[in-house]
């Protein structure tokens, strides 16, 4: 190549990165226009406070127009600089902060989570004993009694529908954070794709800021945990997995992930030191959370309690689409068959993890792999516990994107990111309809025809993963790595 056709070609990727900028720039610019106009009017334009179709309209269009940037530039490394990165930050707290003032949330899980933390905050350890529906377990109560009493104490005037939303809402941000840094512990940085499609997810932003559930802070746990396990915080580690299982209860069908991985580094790598640690670090807050929160002389009341939880839902499907939605079996009562279901998909999840275990750790020493092959295994558990467990909700598919999204970090594979995209926006469908009926005290959802596409989509999206799946796993046997 001459040097004159270089520079030109040079000037071009310039120009073009030049114009990649301008883009980001206008968009979150746009955002938070939108952002400010929503803080500022909307409760004297809409009385009832439940702008519920215009805000799910407004978020729909940040997801079209940032996911539309991704793929027009999908090819491009651009690398985000340390003042974008703040900016983009910035942009993404105050989008959320805004939408979770215009909207107060999901009615029925809002109110729940109002009472609780009102109890906790004033009498948090007997919250067990007092004869109230509760189905959370301590860990999220907690967080909620700390940034209650944070706000009491600096006695700032915040809404509590607000307030509920704060933990997720920082917890969405920590997310970013974290993944900036596990790209730098794998030798790279994050592209303005990667930051926009973390940060500016409709579905993460959907669940956080306007429904007010407590997901997108069990996901900055999950990725807590995994960023400890690469830097070795191995005490970290252990408590993290302790107050995962005392957070949410969903978190007992991925323990056994963790449970394999300490065995396989006990029974065939002898790494002991480093794991015992974790499991000493998991017993010592298991034990401090069991016993502080146990009602009075009630032992077993954590069995009880998950069992109660299991059993609270025994329908094919709570307005999840999958593949009992498209077979018309939204919350129709399944009776008897409600456990052995789902005790029959967790054994074939499990029986796929173990078989992808053995085509492909060769027991190595190599911690990065063992990672690698369990987040694979938590893809697996999600994709086929969201589409084929019974009693699902709508907004479960959101762990099987992040374990997605942190096998693409692992990887650098693209179809990873571009499968994680499509399980964040199908989830995305998922919530905001529920949520866009909920606001009107709407609960079922009825069987549609784009309704349906999204559960056929869901079942699709599982069988390509799969397939990627083994299809690396399979090429990295043949060779021998």
């Amino acid at each position: 190549m001459t040097d004159k056709k270089f520079e030109v070609i040079n000037k071009l990727d310039i120009a073009n990165e030049k114009v990649g900028v301008i883009i980001v720039y206008s968009i979150l610019i746009t955002i938070l226009l939108f952002s400010w106009w929503i803080f500022n009017f909307s409760e004297a334009i809409f009385k009832s406070r439940q702008p519920d179709r215009i805000i799910v309209g407004i978020t729909t269009l940040i997801g079209i127009i940032l996911y539309s940037y991704y793929l027009i530039f999908c090819g491009k490394k651009s690398y985000i600089t340390k003042v974008e990165l703040i900016w983009m930050l910035i942009v993404a707290f105050f989008v959320r902060l805004a939408l979770g003032r215009a909207v107060s949330g999901h009615p029925i899980d809002v109110n729940c989570f109002k009472a609780w933390m009102n109890i906790v905050s004033n009498d948090m350890f007997n919250i067990y004993e007092k004869n109230i529906f509760i189905d959370y377990l301590p860990g999220y109560l907690i967080v909620l009694a700390l940034f209650k009493n944070i706000v009491s104490i600096v006695s700032y005037s915040i809404s509590e529908e607000l307030l509920i939303k704060l933990p997720n809402i920082i917890a969405d941000v920590a997310i970013i954070i974290m993944v900036l840094g596990i790209k730098r512990k794998f030798g790279s940085r994050l592209t303005r794709v990667e930051s926009i499609v973390i940060l500016f997810n409709p579905a993460l932003i959907m669940l956080s800021s306007l429904w007010g559930q407590s997901d997108s802070f069990v996901s900055m746990l999950f990725i807590t945990l995994f960023v400890s396990l690469v830097c070795n915080f191995h005490i970290l580690a252990g408590c993290v997995t302790a107050y995962l299982l005392f957070t949410k209860p969903q978190f007992i069908l991925y323990l056994p992930l963790i449970i394999l991985y300490w065995i396989y580094n006990l029974w065939i790598r002898n790494n002991t030191k480093d794991v015992i640690k974790q499991i000493i670090s998991f017993g010592i807050l298991s034990s401090a959370l069991y016993f502080l929160f146990m009602p009075y002389k009630d032992i077993l009341w954590l069995p009880a309690f998950f069992a109660k939880v299991a059993g609270e839902y025994p329908y094919y499907t709570v307005n999840a689409f999958n593949i009992y939605y498209a077979a018309g079996l939204n919350w129709i009562k399944i009776g008897g068959m409600y456990n052995f279901i789902n005790l029959i998909v967790l054994a074939i999840a499990y029986v796929l993890v173990l078989v992808q275990f053995g085509l492909g750790l060769n027991k190595t020493n190599d911690k990065i792999v063992q990672l690698k092959y369990l987040m694979q295994g938590g893809l697996i558990v999600g994709l086929l516990s969201y589409n084929f467990m019974t009693g699902m909700h709508e907004r479960y598919a959101i762990f099987a994107w992040l374990f997605c999204l942190m096998l693409y970090l692992m990887s650098n594979d693209i179809i990873l990111l571009r499968g994680a995209m499509v399980i964040s926006l199908l989830s995305f469908m998922n919530i905001s309809k529920v949520l866009d009926l909920s606001l009107s005290n709407i609960y079922f959802v009825q069987r549609e025809f784009s309704n349906f596409l999204v559960a056929i989509a869901n079942i699709i999206i599982l069988i390509v993963l799969i397939y990627v799946i083994t299809h690396n796993l399979l090429k990295c046997k043949k060779k021998g790595i």
